[in-house]
């Protein structure tokens, strides 16, 4: 008589695994799996800042088509100045002024 196949879990000695979180580009709620550590990393203790006084003129209007926000929403899921920026990249324009 044949004896049947067992798995076990595999350890992993690295202290990693594959781990799928929310995407920080994605307006929707889409998973990416990305590796994390098994180890709850220490948190750093906050710095706390006074909130500034902006002025009016210091605010700067970001400059991009609605193709470009409609193309990198449709590659990457986000229109933030990155994968606006990353669009740019890829068709061999300047990039917006971050």
């Amino acid at each position: 008589m044949t004896q049947p196949a067992r798995a076990n879990q595999t350890v992993n000695s690295t202290g990693t695994h594959v781990s799928c979180i929310e995407s920080p580009h994605s307006a929707t709620h889409r998973l990416v799996c990305t590796r994390v550590s098994n180890t709850p990393a220490a948190l750093p203790k906050p710095e706390i800042k006074l909130a500034q006084n902006n002025n009016p003129g210091d605010i700067v209007e970001m400059s991009f088509s609605e193709e470009e926000s409609d193309t990198a929403i449709t590659l990457f899921g986000c229109d933030c100045t990155s994968c606006i920026n990353a669009l740019r990249q890829m068709r061999g324009q300047t990039p917006m002024p971050v």
